[in-house]
């Protein structure tokens, strides 16, 4: 069968970039990315990520791009998900480590340079530094980040899939939407709409009523007339994310809340408008920003955009949180989102999923962005 995302070709290209012989995935997401083995914590049966602590698995990366696996033996399916044709069962985690030993040996790469993630777990890295006094480590998170920024057209139709089940779900919330319904009924019109739109689950479910927490919903906050809910959905098809919110508001909003809405959109369509494949993220960063000074004399907004695909935020391009100093290139998949808070209303602002073509952006999104007034 064909990688979902994973390029052989990329991969070496990346390795080589980095001066690395072997890159170790011990962590679902990459794992998942580099064996198509189902790894993740919203897989049709979660049991090998339920199980990790008792059957860890890893991938092998070589220099040239080639693959090796280490799953659970009991695992049957491994030629059903997998591309990975190098795999070996193993039945507790000294025997996956023993395995990996013997695989480093075999491929002479003893004394060589060995990528590790920084999430590894500990007894990991130190048994293999134990056993390869050698060998030189490095933290190798930008080398998998790299592989997985640019995505494939299937990748790409997986991120779509989920965009459209995440407005289907905000929808379904924002219809529901009125005086009197609490965050906790809105959760579960959400949860139902996931899952019957035949989504594996959700990343995320951030929600606020007024000034309540967006990022702790769920305890019984009721609506009023007046207040501004955002709902900001994640939801998760075939191991891929997305990432949209919108505004709702029972009533008339304030002038406020208009103003600090118009602001925002336009702020997000001038990032739309002027990013390219070769742009400086940087750039754009400084042009929203001053376009922003220029609308508003008072409040502070928050912008950024991130790269999603197996994970909500695989990276920030640009904003106050940037980790990852790149250019934008074609087929790269980020969310743009922008907010201001606004008093007794938490933040006001939106949030959609593009993907960045030859010419520019491609909006994977739909929804109207303006403020669904009910």
């Amino acid at each position: 069968m064909e990688p979902i995302g994973y390029s052989k070709k990329r991969a070496s290209e990346i390795l080589n970039k980095h001066d690395i012989d072997l890159l170790i995935a011990s962590t679902p997401v990459n794992v998942f990315y580099t064996t198509g083995i189902p790894t993740l914590h919203v897989a049709p049966n979660p049991i090998l990520y339920g199980l990790y602590n008792q059957y860890p698995y890893f991938s092998m990366v070589r220099r040239d791009g080639e693959l090796s696996l280490f799953i659970w033996m009991v695992y049957a399916s491994v030629k059903q998900f997998s591309w990975v044709t190098d795999y070996e069962g193993i039945i507790s985690p000294k025997m996956a480590l023993k395995s990996l030993e013997e695989k480093i040996n075999k491929f002479e790469l003893a004394d060589k340079t060995i990528g590790l993630e920084t999430f590894m777990p500990r007894y990991q890295s130190e048994y293999l530094k134990a056993k390869f006094p050698s060998a030189n480590f490095v933290d190798a998170d930008q080398a998998f980040l790299e592989m997985r920024l640019v995505k494939s057209e299937e990748e790409v139709v997986r991120i779509k899939k989920s965009t459209r089940i995440s407005e289907k779900a905000i929808m379904s919330m924002i219809n529901a939407y009125e005086e009197g319904i609490s965050d906790i009924e809105l959760l579960k019109i959400a949860r139902r709409t996931i899952i019957d739109e035949g989504a594996e689950g959700w990343d995320h479910l951030t929600m606020n009523i007024g000034a309540s927490d967006p990022e702790a919903p769920g305890i019984g906050v009721v609506a009023k007339p007046g207040d501004v809910a955002r709902f900001d959905i994640g939801t998760v098809w075939k191991g891929y994310v997305s990432d949209v919110s919108r505004e709702a508001v029972i009533g008339e909003p304030s002038e406020k809340v208009i103003q600090v809405m118009d602001n925002i959109i336009k702020v997000q369509e001038y990032c739309i408008d002027n990013i390219k494949p070769g742009v400086d993220p940087n750039d754009i960063y400084d042009g929203a920003k001053n376009l922003f000074k220029s609308l508003s004399k008072r409040g502070r907004m928050i912008i950024t955009a991130h790269g999603i695909g197996l994970e909500c935020e695989e990276n920030h391009f640009f904003g106050f949180t940037q980790d990852f100093e790149t250019l934008f290139e074609e087929n790269m998949v980020l969310d743009i989102e922008a907010w201001q808070s606004v008093t007794n209303q938490g933040l006001v602002g939106v949030e959609d999923c593009y993907r960045v073509t030859s010419s520019g952006l491609e909006r994977l999104s739909s929804l109207d962005k303006g403020i669904f007034i009910k």
